[in-house]
Formats: structure tokens, C-alpha cells, sequence
């Protein structure tokens, strides 16, 4: 079959010698929008349809990179090189979508950004750059280029377009993490009024009303839209992370430990996020007295699973956090090595953040505050969210509560 040029639902072009795979792939970036739990089996179908299809395999390729899992970012040079195939009959979009895998796939995730910068210059109706580089800018600590990629395209969309309400939704966020809350709030909320099923807007605004310590708002507006999010994939257990936060603020500590035990906790769940949530639940409740019994001994059964991957410093600081606190201090003190010679923000921020982790949990609180002030500033830079990275802070009060 000769390829040619189809048209998916933005007016966007796709390469494609079976004119269908245009219209499933449109369906399985809404479910990625969307955060579905189908957005794999879908992305299968499309590549059923169309073994060739160029920006199937880059979307493989980024699902691949998105989990920040050692096995799956092994497969990526395979699935990478099936892209680079269809090279020479893929159009300027999708070839800069080759070289934004490319960059990615090298380490260099801000490289890609910059890639699906361009793409959005020239397109920017483009949602999936758009939600890539959302994505990307989050995870590099870049609050305001997370904001500017998509104020520099708002004024392209309107209620018409579809997925307006993904673009409100990301703008939202945004807006948070930059700490214009009543912004946030107001283009979050928009975001839902246009489609209810819209996890990452629903998100954005219980950030805005933990940043608002808005605790008991917070529960009823995640409550009253479970039915929305829960049917996501994993995702729906960090809004259950959030919920849970409220009641921790609230004093509701056995309410927090029953979500922990019922609604977040997924004993088959190796995915990063999920892991993230639980450590720094079990961390919050520690440091208000809660004895959380064998829980450690199971999370850090999962952790150390993932303690020589090196993928993100913001999950390898919760790692670090895990093994330690379940007494597994010598596997924790080796991996904070490991992060320091990896150089980078491993090593500025997040092996210094890990060392004040064990430093903590062995009792050496001067140590502990230490390490924690001297990166306070720029912690940042390792990704997370203000709410994810406050973890960070408890401790070091904590730990300087102990040392008064």
C-alpha cells in the first residue's frame, strides 16, 4: 500500500497507508488526554491497522518513556527505529516527532521539549506536543515554561475546538504551580464545565485548595466528581493521594490510613506514581505520630525493584525514603551513592535530598536539616509538584523541631 496524507480531528496531516488509523489514533490520544485505562490497548489497534504508521510508533515510544520504568525504557531504541523507517514519506510534523523521541530517548528530555515547541509554532493545535512538553516541563522543575508553552497558543483555541477543555485544564495547572491561584481555579473549573472527564483539571483545582489549605472544599469537590476520575488508569490513586492529604490536614488520621489501605494502595502496582504517593503518605503520617505497622516493609518490598534505574530524581528520592524507613538503611546509603556519581540534579539535589532522607531515619537530625537547607532553594529542579515536594519540607521542620 502506498501512504498517504489523512486528516485527524484538529486538521492536522497523518502519514498513513490506511486511512482508519487516523481516526484511532485521534481516539487514542483523547484517551491519553484523558487519561484512560484503554490508552494502550487502543494505541495497539491503531498499529493493527497500520504496522507502519509513523507517529503510532512515536506515541509507543513516549507511552514507553511517560511510565519512567527501566523494562519499558529498554524497548524504546526498538520501537524508536520502527519511527525512523518511515522517515522518508512522513511530513515535517511528524518527522520532528521522530526527533523529539530521539532526543528523549537519548536523556535529553528538554531537547524534546524544544522540539514540540516547534511543532506548536507552526501547529498550535497540535494537543499532543502540547500535553508532552506539559508533561516534560513539569518533571524539570519549569513552572514558567510549563505556563508559557500554552499561553502562547491559547488564543488559537475556543470552545469549539475540541479538547479546549484539555488546554484549560493544562493551563490550570500551570497556573497553580506559577501561584496564580485564582486564575487556576477559574480555568480549571471552565475545563470541567466543558468536559467532566478531565482528570488532570479535576487535579489542578484540588491543588489550588490544598495551596488554600480549602481542606474540607477540597474533599467535596474530588468527591463529588469520583465517578469522573476513578475510571482513569493509575492516575485516579494520586487524586485519591490528594483527598487524603485533605483529611491528614484536617486531623482525620484514621480516615487517612483507611484511604491508604483501600483506595490507594495497589499491591500490584509497580508504576512510579503510585509508589511516590504511598511513601509520602506513610512519610506525613509518621511525622504526626501514626505508627503505619508493616506497610514500609511492603512498599520498600516494590522500591527496591527500582533503585538502580536513575530515571527521575524525584522518584529515586522516594525510593531512598522507602528502603530506609524500612530499616533497609545500607541498600538506601548505596543508592544515594549512586544517585551523587550520576551526576546532574542526581547528584545536586536529589542524592543530597536522600542523604538527608536516611540522615532522618537513623536519628542524625542536624545532619538531616543540613542537607535539606542547603538545597531548599533550588529543589525544584528535580520535578514534583509544590504539594509532592512539601514532603521535603515536613522533614526538614521536623527534623529542626528535634533539634531545638
Amino acid at each position: 500500500m502506498t501512504n498517504d496524507l489523512a486528516t485527524n480531528q484538529w486538521g492536522l496531516g497523518v502519514t498513513t497507508a490506511a486511512p482508519d488509523a487516523a481516526a484511532a489514533l485521534d481516539e487514542t490520544v483523547w484517551s491519553y488526554l484523558s487519561i484512560g485505562r484503554e490508552t494502550g490497548n487502543l494505541l495497539k489497534t491503531v498499529l493493527d491497522i497500520d504496522p507502519g504508521l509513523v507517529m503510532g510508533h512515536c506515541l509507543k515510544g513516549y507511552f514507553f518513556l511517560l511510565m519512567a520504568s527501566g523494562p519499558l525504557q529498554a524497548r524504546v531504541p526498538k520501537v524508536l527505529a520502527r519511527a525512523e523507517e518511515g522517515l522518508a514519506d512522513a511530513s515535517p510534523r511528524e518527522q520532528a516527532y521522530v526527533r523529539a523521541l530521539q532526543h528523549w530517548a537519548k536523556g535529553d528530555p528538554g531537547a524534546a521539549a524544544r522540539v514540540w515547541e516547534e511543532i506548536l509554532a507552526d501547529h498550535p493545535l497540535d494537543l499532543l506536543a502540547m500535553r508532552l512538553a506539559h508533561h516534560t516541563y513539569f518533571y524539570l522543575g519549569a513552572a514558567g515554561d510549563m505556563l508559557g508553552s500554552i499561553e502562547r497558543i491559547i488564543s488559537a483555541w475556543d470552545e469549539s475546538i475540541p479538547g479546549y477543555g484539555f488546554v484549560l485544564g493544562m493551563r490550570a495547572f500551570a497556573l497553580e504551580e506559577s501561584g496564580d491561584y485564582t486564575a487556576a481555579e477559574e480555568s480549571g473549573r471552565a475545563a470541567v464545565n466543558i468536559d467532566v472527564v478531565n482528570p488532570w483539571a479535576i487535579h489542578a483545582v484540588a491543588h489550588v485548595m490544598e495551596m488554600q489549605d480549602r481542606h474540607s472544599e477540597g474533599i467535596d469537590w474530588i468527591t463529588g466528581l469520583e465517578s469522573h476520575w476513578n475510571a482513569a488508569n493509575n492516575f485516579r490513586y494520586h487524586l485519591w493521594w490528594h483527598r487524603a492529604l485533605m483529611h491528614l490536614d484536617r486531623g482525620e488520621l484514621d480516615e487517612v490510613l483507611r484511604l491508604y489501605d483501600e483506595d490507594i494502595w495497589d499491591p500490584d502496582s509497580d508504576e512510579y506514581l503510585d509508589l511516590c504517593n504511598n511513601v509520602s503518605l506513610l512519610l506525613r503520617l509518621e511525622l504526626l505520630g501514626v505508627d503505619v505497622g508493616n506497610r514500609w516493609q511492603a512498599l520498600a518490598e516494590k522500591a527496591a525493584g527500582r533503585s538502580e534505574e536513575r530515571l527521575l530524581p524525584f522518584i529515586d528520592c522516594h525510593i531512598v525514603a522507602a528502603l530506609a524507613a524500612a530499616g533497609q538503611l545500607e541498600a538506601a546509603r548505596d543508592m544515594a551513592t549512586a544517585m551523587v556519581r550520576a551526576g546532574g540534579v542526581f547528584a545536586g539535589v536529589g542524592g543530597t535530598v536522600s542523604n538527608a532522607m536516611i540522615a532522618h531515619r537513623a536519628g542524625n537530625f542536624a545532619d538531616a536539616a543540613r542537607l535539606l537547607r542547603n538545597v531548599r532553594e533550588n529543589i525544584v529542579s528535580m520535578g514534583g509538584s509544590h504539594t509532592q515536594r512539601d514532603v521535603f519540607e515536613l522533614v526538614l521542620r521536623d527534623a529542626e523541631a528535634k533539634l531545638a
